[in-house]
């Protein structure tokens, strides 16, 4: 496989009629021949369900919960929860530039007990898709294809995929008509 989709973003065109899909931003976090892996971004649960306080801290009462931070559905399909982060030394993956996975018990009790650390979201879930399925969905025009920052990714919730929508298009104008895709910043307008 050439042309891996890990560590790129997911941007659901504003043709996607899937409830699910529709107005999504997912961060591509494994993708190889055998299907793809990815985590919603922009859909927070509230409020935060207390299972996953109790799952982070075994019962005692010794991790206080986040501050300002939601927990955010991930996709349909079950699974640990997963922080996204920009701290390095509590990673086991990068993912994207300057974005760190999390999945280790002792990772996540230490993301959520340093809310002031930099940004990160908890997401419970993921979608996922068969071999091929993903890229069909990409060359039908389902998803815009874009590099996951850290500044996209820990983007609010609200702003994300209207914000990244634009650039999606931008992007797929530039490639149709063979020009090099640069971002513009809208202050110069």
């Amino acid at each position: 496989m050439s042309d891996s989709f890990t560590g790129k973003l997911l941007v659901a065109s504003p043709s996607m009629v899937d409830p699910l899909f529709g107005r999504s931003v997912c961060l591509v976090m494994h993708h190889d021949e055998d299907g793809a892996i990815g985590v919603l971004l922009n859909r927070p649960l509230q409020p935060g369900p207390e299972e996953l306080w109790k799952l982070l801290d075994a019962g005692e009462s010794r991790i206080p919960r986040p501050n300002n931070r939601s927990i955010h559905f991930g996709g349909p399909m079950a699974g640990p929860v997963v922080a996204l982060h920009a701290q390095q030394k509590l990673a086991e993956a990068e993912t994207g530039s300057g974005v760190y996975v999390a999945a280790q018990k002792e990772h996540l009790q230490e993301l959520v007990s340093h809310t002031a650390d930099g940004p990160m979201r908890l997401i419970i879930g993921h979608a996922a898709w068969q071999s091929g399925q993903l890229e069909k969905e990409i060359a039908a025009g389902a998803w815009y294809l874009l590099p996951a920052t850290a500044d996209r990714v820990f983007e609010a919730d609200e702003s994300m995929w209207p914000h990244l929508v634009r650039s999606g298009v931008g992007h797929s104008l530039a490639s149709w008509v063979g020009v090099d895709d640069t971002e513009c910043d809208p202050h110069l307008n």
